[in-house]
């Protein structure tokens, strides 16, 4: 019996969302020929491929490995796709881009309104979740694009610097350092801290620079997202810290107060990322042109 692969994008699907069901609504199949391909593919190989854990289907050893081949092989025929598409004209076609809250909401939306006016028939699709989470969905080539804030440690990404920003710390409306200066990070020990959820770029610079200077925080409280942070800081729950860009229509306001940090502060860098095997068509690299150009008239460009 030989496999094909229909069978491989089965077993894929099966492997990538955890369950059958999930694997045979993704597919337009029933799930009776989901495990039907599954099955042909355990006995060519001679191995059990999954593990049904109750609801939950998990790869075995064995299906570990097929995944990584299967994620090769796909993204190897997405490359081809793409690279035959691009010997035409670039009148068409999709990029999808992740963003970390942070950029894609305060930084990509002008970028990519410029994009569209630009290259009306190629379509855009922005996914903003936790830096890491993009990080790896560039990594299974579930994404084109990545901007993330904190850089991804992994080999088979690249990880570009585009954009540099100040962290502040804010404060809510009447806090008795409202009038301060600077304030110095041990002073933040004994303050109502809140954080994003972990995972976010923003809690990983700041956590760093904590342990850095030696400094543990007694009071954390903890929070989805920037604009959560923000509203907790404007109700008074506590302090945080976060970039400039995303807090300037609250200072400006008066909803909140926005203090520098004593001893050099802390300089937030947002990065491009992407898979260093990952064919980048017309469209993706007339995109990041853009973003270069963006970031040049803000005068902010990092260095690669």
């Amino acid at each position: 019996m030989n496999i094909n692969l229909n069978q491989l994008w089965v077993f894929h699907a099966v492997a990538k969302s955890r369950g059958f069901t999930r694997a045979a609504s993704d597919l337009c199949l029933t799930q009776p020929g989901i495990s039907k391909h599954i099955k042909q593919l355990e006995e060519y190989y001679g191995v059990q491929l999954f593990d049904r854990l109750g609801k939950k289907v998990l790869p075995t050893q064995a299906g570990e490995l097929l995944l990584e081949a299967t994620t090769e092989v796909f993204r190897l025929l997405d490359n081809a796709k793409v690279k035959i598409y691009d010997l035409g004209e670039m009148t068409a076609g999709r990029i999808t881009i992740g963003a970390s809250f942070t950029a894609g909401t305060y930084l990509l939306p002008e970028i990519i309104g410029q994009f569209n006016q630009q290259y009306k028939g190629v379509e855009l699709l922005l996914d903003i979740s936790l830096s890491d989470r993009i990080a790896e969905k560039v990594i299974s080539n579930d994404l084109d694009i990545g901007f993330i804030g904190a850089p991804y440690e992994d080999e088979r990404l690249i990880n570009r610097r585009f954009y540099d920003d100040t962290l502040v710390v804010i404060l809510p409306k009447g806090h008795p350092w409202q009038n301060r200066k600077a304030i110095r990070l041990a002073e933040l020990t004994d303050q109502p801290f809140v954080y994003s959820i972990k995972g976010s770029g923003t809690r990983t610079v700041i956590q760093e620079k904590l342990n850095n200077a030696g400094v543990k925080l007694q009071k954390v409280i903890e929070f989805g997202n920037t604009e959560t942070v923000k509203k907790a800081v404007v109700a008074g729950i506590g302090i945080s810290i976060l970039s400039e860009a995303v807090i300037r229509n609250e200072v400006a306001s008066g909803q909140m107060c926005a203090i520098p940090l004593d001893e050099g502060g802390i300089t937030r860098t947002f990065f491009m990322v992407f898979h260093k095997d990952k064919y980048r068509t017309k469209a993706t690299s007339a995109l990041i042109e853009m973003v270069d150009a963006f970031v040049d008239n803000k005068g902010n460009r990092g260095h690669c």
